[in-house]
């Protein structure tokens, strides 16, 4: 009964939130679409003059404008058959009914008012704030130290980029809400309660998703705990991994079972043939086919050379930068010393964390294989995962210690 009775929060927040999902998806969709039509028209002409990938200022690979995808979100917003209704209409966006599509929620009311120039002005805006806003907190909550890590990890992403591609925006602004849910007010969190909040976390990671870098949204802020955990003393090795483990399984959960939901509702009102068809989709993201077989070890390597900025020449820009961090880390580890056994290994499954990204490209490798140029910035969560645990290893300096050098420098001072 125990059992039950702790679920019994987990199926509450899945029923509301799908009711949400699906309700608002056929609310948006009240919106008569001659309210939109010229928006939508002006805002792919635009970027269709732009191309459907275009490179601006770095003119990298890693930096490429994912304009097929945006236009993709745009063409969606008007209903191509005219034999459905307004829910069919919803839950198949033009014959696409694997992804729930949550942005129309937004960019549909949107688009009523301003073009695609306008919105990418303002999605900047918000981005920026959101950014800056979970920084400051996680700053203030955990160290100024880990603020500065969590800034330099998203900044490595080409936020000029980011900030101004509708399908890049999504998972951040879900990564930057939940940091802010998380690290707002003073009080801790129970664990009951932070199981919920990676669960609602996936369920909404894939309301808004497009299978882009999903697991920042669980990865980051999973680092993040981990060593509030052990900074507290509240865990070792076994507690924490118990911890991961079941913050992971929470958001697997919540983003898996938002899935099916959405497959499940396709097929009810749609047809049982999207059901199977979605099926075969998905076998085809996980297992390749004859045309485009799957080479996994091939697929980290790509995303791993993109992350770190390797053209194919071989040209290396900030790999070389990382390079010599790792060497500083390891003279300073030398010199200062780790700390003792059980913080150190306590720590670990923050290193656990670090590898998820590529534990998503063994699993999701189609997808992975053939957008690494923007499926690289999940390795977001090795980077921050890597600096964490770097600077959480090593033994801090002491009040005593500072005083009894300062007094060392002091008595050495005075003698010459």
């Amino acid at each position: 009964m125990g059992g039950l009775r702790s679920l019994k929060p987990f199926v509450k927040i899945y029923t509301i939130l799908v009711t949400v999902f699906f309700v608002s998806m056929i609310l948006v969709y009240c919106i008569p679409t001659l309210w939109i039509q010229k928006n939508v028209e002006a805002s792919l002409e635009v970027m269709e003059g732009e191309g459907e990938r275009p490179s601006y200022a770095f003119y990298r690979h890693t930096a490429i404008v994912d304009n097929h995808t945006d236009m993709l979100m745009y063409e969606s917003l008007i209903p191509s058959d005219p034999q459905y209704n307004l829910v069919q209409s919803s839950v198949s966006v033009n014959h696409y009914p694997r992804y729930w599509h949550g942005y129309q929620v937004i960019l549909r009311p949107l688009t009523v008012f301003f073009q695609v120039q306008e919105l990418r002005y303002l999605g900047m805006l918000v981005f920026y704030l959101l950014f800056f806003w979970s920084a400051w907190l996680i700053a203030k909550r955990t160290k100024p130290i880990y603020g500065m890590f969590y800034v330099l990890t998203i900044a490595s992403s080409y936020l000029g980029v980011v900030a101004t591609c509708f399908q890049y925006l999504t998972s951040f602004y879900v990564l930057f809400v939940a940091l802010i849910v998380l690290f707002s007010g003073e009080h801790e969190k129970k664990l009951s309660w932070l199981f919920l909040f990676f669960f609602t976390v996936g369920m909404v990671e894939n309301f808004f998703d497009f299978l882009t870098y999903p697991i920042i949204t669980l990865g980051i802020p999973l680092i993040l705990l981990l060593w509030m955990r052990v900074r507290d003393q509240q865990a070792d090795f076994l507690d924490n991994f118990r911890f991961m483990c079941l913050s992971s399984v929470s958001w697997g959960l919540g983003y898996g079972l938002t899935w099916i939901m959405k497959w499940v509702l396709a097929s009810v009102i749609l047809g049982f043939r999207y059901f199977w068809r979605t099926i075969g989709i998905a076998r085809y993201r996980m297992m390749g086919n004859e045309e485009e077989p799957l080479d996994r070890i091939g697929t980290i390597r790509r995303n791993l050379k993109a992350w770190m900025n390797v053209q194919d020449d071989g040209i290396i820009t900030w790999s070389k930068v990382v390079l010599v961090f790792v060497i500083i880390m390891l003279i300073l580890m030398i010199w200062r010393k780790l700390r003792d056994t059980r913080t150190i290994c306590a720590c670990l499954p923050i290193l656990i964390v670090a590898a998820y990204p590529y534990v998503w490209y063994l699993v999701m490798s189609n997808h992975s294989q053939i957008h690494f140029w923007y499926t690289y910035r999940a390795q977001l969560v090795a980077m921050l995962g890597i600096l964490v645990f770097c600077e959480s290893v090593l033994r801090e300096k002491t009040k005593d210690e500072a005083v009894w050098k300062f007094r060392q420098r002091e008595t050495g001072e005075r003698s010459t």
